[in-house]
């Protein structure tokens, strides 16, 4: 979706030598020859439309945050498996593989790499703007979504603090997964996948009848994971030669119905199931004898379209996570099971309070319900083997006001109450400015939290409480401000998005180290994180395009209580995607990763066992060939992917966490 075409050209008439003065004099009297008036359009040209940055649809270049676009064509040329993987494209993300060995063994996805954990617990995670966001560790189990790659139809990433539009835990950014609606996806679509230690099969059903529409999607997949041994181990000791127990099998079945009532009434129904068996754990430590996930969600959304492009809708779902495991550990064998519950009900409405604004306001409750013996257990507590409930409400608003045609003002903030740190306000406030047709600048700042996890609390109030560390001030919420200034622009088939970012964060939750918890502050952590962002997108001809990501930075810290956040963003990693189409039948891609050294809090530094203070730099190259054909009339393809080209042999986030080697597989699909 994009805006009209330009109908203007306002090319820089200034004489003389291109001197910084002379091109800002330049920049300033175009800038105030356009605020007298002209077409919105004028602006806009080819922008994409977004819907997540402030939950008002706008062009990208009127966002109030820094924002990157997954399309469906770039996760398909990326060659990804894991939906997890295809964050490696965004600037500043930082993706590990596999990197949890305890309660799920899946992939660390985190936007920057000071609050990197295993769980990934200070990023938001929506699909079609359910939050999947687990309460027991924080965090996104990535394998157990209910979602294929096939069904996604975009992913918009919200680089930066977002809980103005998203609440407490949009920390450090938002990531918001939008599905195909089922009018795209008519027809039957078969997909077959073979490779190393990988298989897959996908069967999905597009119908219509009368105004309803649907899909219904299932899918098998077997994946053996990591290596069994690490090839480039830092020790001898058995412990570092072997990885990690992480062979999977994934079963999804997803519905999505959408039903035109009125010419103004749409309702939408999704259901989704994701199950199958699991390994989890690692040598030495707590591994699951069987481990099997059972997660379902249903949602409706209903929306009404009012005049003047407002909207009315609420949306309600309910979602289960289930883990039904048996655990080895050094007490025998142990119950693992976990149950994770939670509802939700959000109401929304747009509207124009008055001449060039726009308002969307509204508010959600939510209730979330943690049964996890094994991992929450508190001793001869009366809630050992009980629900660990948790209350969360709602009202958040963002003020879009055009005061001139080339001056965007974006206002909005959240006010949520939770039952584990009371009520928090998180504003936010940007001004975007078209200094020329296809130029902005955007200068923003805002506050964000992030809520402890049902883990953290009840580590505060039960273990603290219970004789260890009594009489200790409680835990609270993480917080940060941020403040950027963004700039983005058209050369000719050139966009650039540069982004410069200074995040302040405060609180900084860690109770797994023991010195946070002996020093009474649990919230001890503090630091200072600069640091820069650029995408570049071109086409290089009809038939080339070039995608490519830059990020870096410092970060300043004290370390309180030992816990390094010190040198733990990459000073460098940047990633590089160049897809070419060769005729009607072949299309090729290329994708390179590269990732500077960086040290995370479960670095294992130990000099004698040769494991460094950091986590090497790494590099990784990915490729992709595809030939399409028809088969009966019908469009078919066959596709070779082949990922750690090099076979390279990396660690990621830990020193026993390395890379699988070259991985390489067939896929074959059919649209009948």
């Amino acid at each position: 979706m994009s805006a009209k075409k330009n109908r203007f050209a306002l090319p820089c008439l200034c004489p003389g030598k291109k001197t910084g003065s002379m091109l800002l004099l330049c920049l300033l009297t175009q800038g105030q020859a356009l605020a007298g008036g002209g077409e919105e359009s004028i602006f806009l040209d080819d922008m994409p439309v977004i819907l997540s940055a402030s939950r008002l649809s706008q062009p990208i270049n009127e966002a109030p945050v820094a924002v990157t676009i997954i399309d469906r064509q770039m996760i398909k040329d990326s060659g990804a498996w894991d939906l997890s993987e295809v964050f490696r494209l965004v600037p500043g993300m930082y993706v590990a593989y596999h990197a949890d060995p305890y309660f799920s063994a899946d992939s660390t996805v985190a936007y920057h790499g000071m609050v990197t954990t295993t769980t990934s617990d200070r990023m938001q995670v929506l699909i079609d703007g359910r939050s999947v966001y687990s309460s027991l560790f924080g965090g996104v189990n990535w394998s157990d979504l209910p979602i294929v790659l096939e069904d996604i139809e975009r992913i918009e990433v919200i680089r930066g603090p977002d809980s103005a539009s998203y609440g407490a835990n949009s920390y450090s950014g938002v990531i918001n997964i939008i599905t195909r609606h089922p009018v795209e996806t008519q027809g039957q679509m078969l997909s077959l996948t073979a490779g190393t230690g990988r298989k897959e099969a996908i069967f999905r059903y597009g119908g219509k009848n009368g105004d309803l529409s649907y899909r219904i999607t299932g899918s098998l997949r077997d994946d053996i994971g990591e290596d069994s041994r690490i090839k480039n181990a830092t020790s001898q000791f058995t412990f570092w030669n072997l990885n990690k127990y992480d062979n999977k099998t994934i079963q999804n079945l997803n519905l999505r119905a959408d039903y035109q009532l009125t010419a103004a009434d749409a309702l939408e129904f999704q259901f989704g199931y994701n199950g199958g068996p699991r390994e989890v754990g690692e040598y030495g430590n707590v591994s699951a004898i069987s481990r099997r996930a059972e997660n379902h969600f249903e949602m409706l959304h209903w929306r009404r379209a009012l005049e003047a492009g407002g909207e009315l809708s609420v949306q309600l779902f309910h979602t289960v996570e289930r883990v039904y495991a048996k655990l080895k550990d050094s007490d025998g064998v142990s119950d693992g099971d976990a149950i994770l519950r939670r509802y939700d009900i959000e109401v929304q409405h747009t509207f124009t309070p008055f001449k060039n604004a726009r308002l969307v306001w509204g508010g959600s409750v939510r209730y979330d319900q943690t049964y996890a013996p094994y991992y929450l257990g508190v001793g001869n507590n009366q809630y050992l083997y009980g629900d660990f409930p948790y209350h969360l409400r709602r009202f958040f608003g963002n003020l879009e006001w055009r005061a001139r045609p080339d001056l965007i003002f974006n206002v909005g903030g959240m006010i949520e109450n939770n039952t584990y740190t009371g009520t928090d306000t998180t504003p936010r406030v940007a001004v975007n400015w078209h200094v020329l047709p296809g130029h902005t600048l955007r200068f923003s700042h805002s506050r964000a939290t992030r809520s402890p996890s049902v883990y953290e609390k009840v580590y505060d109030t039960y273990w603290r409480s219970a004789g260890f560390y009594p009489g200790l001030p409680e835990m609270q919420t993480e917080r940060v401000k941020s403040s950027d200034i963004g700039y983005m622009g058209k050369y000719a088939g050139l966009d650039i998005d540069f982004r410069l970012f200074y995040d302040d964060y405060s609180q900084l939750i860690d109770v797994r180290n023991k010195r946070s918890a002996a020093s009474g502050n649990l919230n001890a952590g503090t630091a200072i994180m600069r640091g820069y962002e650029l995408q570049l997108k071109t086409q290089l001809g009809d038939k080339t395009k070039l995608i490519y990501g830059l990020s870096g930075g410092g970060v300043k810290s004290d370390n309180a209580n030992g816990v390094i956040y010190s040198d733990s963003l990459p000073k460098y990693s940047q990633s590089l995607m160049l897809s070419h189409r060769f005729n009607e039948q072949w299309n090729g891609s290329l994708v390179m990763y590269q990732v500077a050294r960086t040290k995370f809090n479960a670095t294992d530094y130990n000099p004698n066992e040769n494991r460094g203070y950091y986590v090497d730099a790494n590099r990784r190259l990915d490729g992709k060939l595809s030939y399409q054909f028809k088969v009966g009339g019908k469009q078919a393809e066959c596709s070779l992917i082949a990922q750690n080209l090099a076979d390279a042999r990396y660690f990621e986030y830990r020193h026993d966490n390395e890379l699988p080697g070259r991985r390489v597989r067939l896929n074959f699909r059919l649209d009948m």
